[in-house]
C-alpha cells in the first residue's frame, strides 16, 4: 500500500485497534466491545486504507501488531487518553467523576490493599471502569513503560522512581513465614541469622532486594532451593516444613493456617505510592482514585 495522508481516521478504528491488539484476536476483541467480528475486520481495513500501511498481522495464533503497527500503538494510546481526558474534563463541570482508569500494579499489592481501594472507589464513583493489569513481578519497569506508553493512567509500586510523578501512600515492611510447628513460630521477632541454615522458598511477591539485603546486613545469603510463581505454593511450601520465606506484609496481611507470620529484626521496610506521567495532566477520576487509596493507606 502506498502512504497517504487522510483526515478521516476514526475513534472507533483506534479503540478496534488497541483491543484487538490487547485480547490478541479479532474474535476476542469483537466480544470485548460488544460488536460483530466482521464490524472489527471493516474497522481495521478501513484504518488501513486511510493509514497506508498495515498495522494488523493476522495468522493462526490470532492477531499482532506489525512493525509499524508497534510504532503506532503509544501515539494511539495517547490520542485515546487525550479523548478519555476530554470527555473526563466535560463531565467534571457537571461535577460527575466519569471515564475509565487503567491501573498498574506490582502483585503483592493486589492480595489486600488495592482491592479494598478499588471496592470503596467503585462504590463512591459508579461511573468509572476500572482495569487492573497485575505485573507478574515486583520490579518496576513495565509498570513504568506501561505509564510511557499510555497503556495504563498509573501505576502502584516501589518508590522512589525516577522521571515520573509519585504520590507515596504506605510503608510495608517484610515479615518472615516459618511452619506453625517450628521453634521459631512463638518469638515475637526473629534475626535473618535464625533463619539463614533453613531452606529459603522465594516467590514473585517477594520484593528481593529487600531479601538481598536483609541477608547482606548479616553477612549471608539465602539458600535458595524453590521459585515459585503463586503465594498459594509459597504457604503450602513452608507449611509442609520445606523451607522459610520473607514476603511483604501487604501480601499476607494475616497468617494462613499452618504457618506463623514474625515480624524481622531490624525490620526490613519499603515504601509503596501511586505513580502517574503527570498530576497535574492526570483526569479527574484517576484524581479521585487517588484521594481514596491515600485515605484508606493511613
Amino acid at each position: 500500500m502506498t502512504p497517504i495522508y487522510s483526515p478521516y481516521v476514526q475513534i472507533h478504528q483506534l479503540e478496534a485497534l488497541i483491543a484487538i491488539v490487547e485480547a490478541g484476536s479479532f474474535t476476542l476483541a469483537a466480544e470485548r466491545l460488544g460488536v460483530s467480528q466482521s464490524a472489527l475486520s471493516h474497522a481495521i481495513a478501513t484504518l488501513e486504507r486511510e493509514l497506508g500501511v498495515t498495522v494488523l498481522e493476522r495468522g493462526r495464533q490470532g492477531a499482532r501488531p506489525t512493525g509499524v503497527g508497534e510504532r503506532l500503538l503509544p501515539h494511539v494510546h495517547e490520542v485515546l487518553a487525550r479523548l478519555e481526558r476530554i470527555r473526563a474534563e466535560a463531565a467534571g463541570t457537571a461535577h460527575l467523576v466519569t471515564g475509565r482508569v487503567r491501573l498498574g500494579s506490582i502483585p503483592s499489592a493486589t492480595v489486600d490493599f488495592l482491592p479494598r481501594v478499588l471496592a470503596a472507589f467503585g462504590r463512591q464513583y459508579p461511573q468509572v471502569e476500572l482495569v487492573l493489569l497485575e505485573e507478574p513481578s515486583q520490579g518496576t519497569g513495565r509498570l513504568l513503560e506501561w505509564l510511557t506508553s499510555h497503556t495504563i493512567d498509573v501505576a502502584l509500586l516501589e518508590l522512589p522512581v525516577t522521571d515520573f510523578e509519585t504520590v507515596p501512600l504506605l510503608h510495608d515492611e517484610l515479615c518472615a513465614v516459618v511452619p506453625a510447628t517450628s521453634p521459631l513460630a512463638g518469638q515475637p521477632d526473629v534475626r535473618v541469622r535464625e533463619l539463614a541454615s533453613e531452606v529459603f522458598v522465594l516467590s514473585r511477591y517477594s520484593s528481593e532486594h529487600l531479601i538481598e539485603e536483609a541477608y547482606r546486613r548479616e553477612g549471608l545469603t539465602p539458600n535458595i532451593r524453590y521459585e515459585v510463581q503463586d503465594l498459594g505454593t509459597l504457604v503450602s511450601l513452608v507449611r509442609e516444613g520445606l523451607g522459610v520465606s520473607l514476603v511483604p506484609r501487604l501480601a499476607l496481611p494475616r497468617a494462613p493456617e499452618g504457618v506463623a507470620l514474625l515480624p524481622i529484626s531490624p525490620r526490613p521496610t519499603r515504601q509503596l505510592g501511586f505513580v502517574v506521567r503527570s498530576l497535574a495532566d492526570a483526569s479527574p477520576a484517576v484524581q479521585a482514585l487517588i484521594q481514596k487509596a491515600r485515605a484508606l493507606s493511613g
